[in-house]
């Protein structure tokens, strides 16, 4: 238990490492365009993980939230449909998403998945994203909308599942495509 506690502990230092380096390179004058070629990453996806912004209407530090919970509610979101329980979908949605969403399209877009695929077995590979596709590390911290991605494990077939959530964890969209589709909005 020791290895497995030093490992967790050089794997924080690493982290903090990294966030200092970024922060002295932003204090010098690096772009976030140069920092994310550097990590091998968007400007965005640079950003998004590293950046401080300021809220100008209280001055306050904007803060990142952890990313842990993401791929939790991204698979809920798609147990729910799947066993027709579209009011504790909703709950998971923001408002403006769940009126622009409504019970009514999300289970006929699911009535569709069924007709291709069948039932859903069980959600698989689930990670958390930028919105631009760069995959965030567990519990990084992350500023603004972060993606659950995960591929839905049918009865006979798969299909690619995202599910968008905004800084207080509320699903803002939900996307179904099949695993060859191009490049997707979110």
């Amino acid at each position: 238990m020791d290895e497995i506690q030093q490992a967790q502990q050089g794997l924080d230092a690493a982290r903090q490492r990294l966030a200092d380096a970024v922060h002295d390179a932003r204090a010098q004058g690096r772009t976030w365009s140069e920092i994310g070629e550097a990590l091998g990453m968007s400007k965005q996806a640079a950003y998004k993980r590293f950046g401080k912004p300021v809220d100008p209407a209280t001055g306050e530090q904007i803060t990142a939230r952890r990313t842990g919970d993401v791929g939790a509610i991204t698979e809920e979101v798609f147990r729910c449909a799947a066993s027709g329980d579209l009011d504790r979908l909703e709950g998971l949605m923001h408002p403006r998403t769940a009126e622009e969403l409504p019970q009514e399209v999300v289970a006929e877009t699911w009535h569709r998945v069924l007709t291709e695929v069948g039932a859903l077995e069980r959600c698989e590979g689930t990670r958390v994203e930028t919105p631009d596709g760069t995959v965030v590390e567990d519990e990084e911290p992350l500023l603004g909308i972060a993606v659950g991605a995960t591929t839905l494990v049918c009865e006979a077939g798969t299909l690619l599942g995202r599910v968008a959530v905004d800084q207080d964890l509320r699903v803002v969209g939900i996307l179904i495509v099949p695993p060859d589709h191009g490049p997707l909005p979110f």
